[in-house]
Parts: C-alpha cells; sequence; structure tokens
C-alpha cells in the first residue's frame, strides 16, 4: 500500500510538471523552424498578446513577445528613436478611411534590426487565407538629404481626420533615419488616391547614406514595392515580388548605390491597376521631367528583373510594359544585371528610354548600361521612340557598342539562350514541401564586368544578375505570406 501511494503521488507531481511545462512553452516567443512556403505555419509559439499603436511614438524598446498593431498613421517624430528588436511582429490594421502606416519623420529613428534567422514582419492584420494587397499603408520615411525640389511633400492621407503629409528634404547627405534590416513587409501599397507617389509598401523621401537599408522582402504591394524619391541611402539585398505595378520607383534626385535586387512577378495571369503602367524598374528625374539637380543617377548593380512571362509563355496583359524604363529627363548607370521576360510580345519588352530628356542623357555619359543580359525579351530588347540628342546617331549603336568611342557602351547580350535559373522559381510557393532554390545554375550568361568600379564601392560577385551558387533569399524570406499564422 505504501509503495502504491508513492508511485501515485509521483504520477500527479510528474502530472503537475508537465502542465506548468506546456503552459510556459505556449507563452513562449521561441521561432520555430518552417520550410519557405510558409504554408500554414505557426512562425512563434506564442500567444496572440497585442499591442496596439498609435499616434506619436516616444523613445522605447519593444519586446518581440507582443504582436503590435499598426492603428492609422502612427509616427516616430524628430528626436525620438524606437528600437525593434529581431523577431518582431506588426500588423498593419485593415481600414478603407485610415490606412496604417509607420512613418519616420525627419530626425526620427527606427532601429529595425532583424537577423537573418530571426527576421523582423509587418503584414496585414487579417486572417490567414483573407490578407490581400493593400490591406495597409507600409512603412515610410522622411529624411534631411538633398532632393531635388526644395522640399518635397507626400501625401499619405487627404480624406477624414487628421490628413498627413510626409515632408522630407534638407542638405544633410549623411542623414540617419536608423536601420532596416532582414524585414519583411506583405500586402502594403494602400497609399492614397490623390497622390499617386504614396503607392508603394516602402517610401523613402528623401534618406540620407547615414541609414542601414539591406535584406528587405516587400510581397503583394497594391502598387510599387520600393518607392525611392531623392536622397543618398545605399541599399542592397531587396526583394520585390508580386507588386501590381512597379518594383523599384526611383526619383527625384535619388543618387547612390544598389546591388543585389530582385524583383519577381511570376503570375502571367496578373492585370495592373487601371490605368497604369507596370515596369520593373522605372527611373525618372521627377514627375514633370525637369532639369532640376541634383539629377536622379543610381548607380545599380546584379539586379535580376523576371517579368510574367518567366514562367510561361501565355501572353501576359498588356499593361505590362518594360523590364528597365527611363523617363522624364531621369539617369543612372546600370551594370551586370540581367532582365528576363516581362511582355515579350510587346516590340520591344526590355529597356526602354523615353523621351528626349532621358536621351541626351547618355550623351552626356549620366546614363550608362554595359555588361547586362536580356532574355526572353523579343529579338530587339531595347527602343526608344525618339532618339535625338543622344550618344551615337542610333540607340543601336550606343547600346551595341558600335557608336561613338567615349560614350558607347558594351558587354551587353540580348538574346541569352539559357538563364540557368533553378525550376523552383517557378514552382508553387505555397505547396506543401516546396523548398526555394533560387541560384544560378547552368546558363549561357556572360561574365559580370567591374571595370567601372574604379573606387571598389561594390561586391565584386563572379555571375551577372542578383543570383549566384547560393540563394540570398534564403532563411529570411516567407514566399507564402498568405498563409502563415504568425501567433495561437
Amino acid at each position: 500500500m505504501k509503495k502504491t501511494l508513492i508511485i501515485a503521488t509521483l504520477v500527479i507531481l510528474a502530472g503537475v510538471c508537465i502542465l506548468f511545462a506546456c503552459k510556459k512553452a505556449m507563452n513562449k516567443p521561441e521561432q520555430l523552424s518552417a520550410d519557405a512556403s510558409g504554408k500554414n505555419l505557426k512562425l512563434n509559439a506564442m500567444t496572440c498578446s497585442y499591442v496596439d499603436l498609435s499616434g506619436a511614438l516616444s523613445t522605447q524598446t519593444l519586446v518581440n513577445t507582443n504582436i503590435y498593431r499598426i492603428n492609422g498613421i502612427v509616427t516616430i517624430p524628430n528626436n525620438v528613436t524606437v528600437t525593434v528588436p529581431a523577431g518582431t511582429i506588426f500588423y498593419g490594421v485593415k481600414s478603407s478611411t485610415n490606412p496604417a502606416w509607420l512613418v519616420i519623420e525627419k530626425g526620427g529613428k527606427l532601429i529595425a534590426t532583424g537577423t537573418s534567422s530571426n527576421p523582423i514582419i509587418f503584414t496585414s492584420d487579417q486572417a490567414p487565407g483573407s490578407r490581400a494587397a493593400g490591406d495597409w499603408g507600409g512603412l515610410a520615411y522622411a529624411g534631411n538629404a538633398p532632393v531635388n525640389s526644395t522640399t518635397l511633400g507626400i501625401t499619405l492621407k487627404s480624406t477624414g481626420s487628421p490628413t498627413y503629409t510626409l515632408n522630407g528634404g534638407g542638405s544633410t547627405s549623411a542623414d540617419n533615419s536608423g536601420t532596416l534590416q532582414y524585414v519583411q513587409m506583405y500586402f502594403a501599397g494602400k497609399g492614397d488616391s490623390g497622390d499617386d507617389r504614396s503607392r508603394a509598401g516602402l517610401i523613402l523621401n528623401s534618406v540620407g547614406s547615414g541609414t542601414t537599408i539591406d535584406h528587405v522582402q516587400i510581397s503583394n504591394s497594391l502598387y510599387d514595392g520600393f518607392a525611392i524619391y531623392g536622397g543618398t541611402a545605399k541599399q542592397n539585398y531587396l526583394i520585390s515580388y508580386n507588386a501590381g505595378r512597379t518594383d523599384f520607383r526611383i526619383s527625384y534626385g535619388y543618387q547612390a548605390n544598389m546591388q543585389f535586387l530582385a524583383a519577381m512577378r511570376l503570375n502571367n495571369s496578373a492585370v495592373p491597376p487601371s490605368p497604369y503602367l507596370a515596369y520593373g524598374l522605372d527611373i525618372t528625374n521627377d514627375l514633370t521631367g525637369s532639369t532640376n539637380t541634383p539629377l536622379t543617377q543610381p548607380i545599380i548593380s546584379n539586379i535580376t528583373v523576371l517579368g510574367p512571362n518567366h514562367c510561361s509563355a501565355t501572353t501576359v496583359n498588356a499593361s505590362f510594359k518594360n523590364a528597365i524604363r527611363f523617363g522624364l529627363n531621369g539617369a543612372g548607370k546600370i551594370y551586370n544585371s540581367v532582365f528576363s521576360s516581362w511582355n515579350s510580345t510587346a516590340t520591344p519588352s526590355g529597356l526602354l528610354i523615353d523621351g528626349s530628356g532621358s536621351v541626351g542623357q547618355t550623351a552626356s555619359n549620366n546614363l550608362d548600361f554595359s555588361y547586362n543580359s536580356f532574355n526572353n525579351s523579343g529579338t530587339t530588347p531595347y527602343s526608344s521612340p525618339s532618339w535625338t540628342g543622344g550618344c551615337s546617331a542610333t540607340m543601336a549603336a550606343w547600346i551595341t557598342g558600335t557608336g561613338v568611342v567615349g560614350c558607347r557602351e558594351t558587354g551587353n547580350q540580348f538574346s541569352v539562350s539559357t538563364l540557368g535559373y533553378d525550376s523552383s522559381f517557378c514552382s508553387d510557393f505555397c505547396a506543401a514541401g516546396f523548398s526555394q532554390n533560387f541560384v544560378l545554375g547552368t546558363t549561357t550568361l556572360s561574365s559580370p564586368n567591374f571595370t567601372w568600379d574604379t573606387g571598389s564601392a561594390f561586391s565584386h560577385p563572379t555571375y551577372r544578375g542578383a543570383f549566384g551558387s547560393t540563394d540570398f533569399t534564403q532563411s529570411w524570406t516567407n514566399w507564402c505570406a498568405q498563409n502563415t499564422s504568425y501567433c495561437q
């Protein structure tokens, strides 16, 4: 009998210990390993503990045991720093009248430092399976770096109360708005109906070179993925996936280096929001085509732009125009990049230099385009409606390297037969067992060239485009954010 009581007591104690251990485990924000699809996953083994953010924030450090809900326009004002630890999750609250934005104002700082294994996540507050592009606004920065306008005001909200305009611009090139590293952002891009510049998941208005921006994924933005207006902030390892309109919109005097960018839209049945035209890169000096300075002139190396024809020969919507467009006096220097599978039924679908202003930038070497490769982009993957005042007599002579010595381009490929990107690019990212392998295999891409990088400001990989022998998107991205559960 005594032995029986001892055994029974031990069983009860074990049960109590198990009960409390389970309760503790349910409340612990422990990161779980997950396959790349995110299909029906609980990314954190944590209870749904919400903290609402609204209005102007004060200096503080958030905790990753909460999910923060962004309600309407939430600001980080001048002289305020908000620190976000790795693994923190934000929900943008869906609203037809008061879209959610996290705004970093002039002089404010957001220190959002995720890690490869524990990224920071911004997504819609809607349930898995019910999220949609444009559920919320996104992240918007305003800095003190130069723009080619006296000030640059972008309206994020023009109706109801309060309205809000994002004001940027100044003379501090090294201005610091904080850190944005290893960040996922989903279902944003709502913007204001009266200001087309506001329609992007991430808006950078006059952000300076003291700001750190790398490893950022934007998926399913309603309009644009990245909107970069003025400023001097260097940016690396950026992904725009399934943007509704343009992946990278660059204007208002942006001058900085960008490397390892991926623009991927693999849905051949997609239709851009009417009445807009869609591009992979759209580079303009400003929206009027002025000659204001500083001139919009990014230097970009190793971008891959995959259009909606990449995974299918099916004709896509005619509003998908060009992998890259220079227009309205925009300039820039593009090297070692890959452009594939935009509207290949169009003539042509690769590079468009649109208007005499941007054509003229080729003559002054403000617009360079060398060591780049086209795949599935038509027989002649470049065009200009009116080549007047450009370097060389024709665009063909300029881009093929047969024109005037001193401003002609070199090293371009116009019909890569074997791109060499893994078949997982065209898999169902939400399928059970999906395993990404976004790498470069056997290919007919030419080798890169970095002789133009005399100051060694860029990395010098052995491949063109964003993808090499290792997948830079592994571990910190999610390709099926629609189905991901973040708590229980």
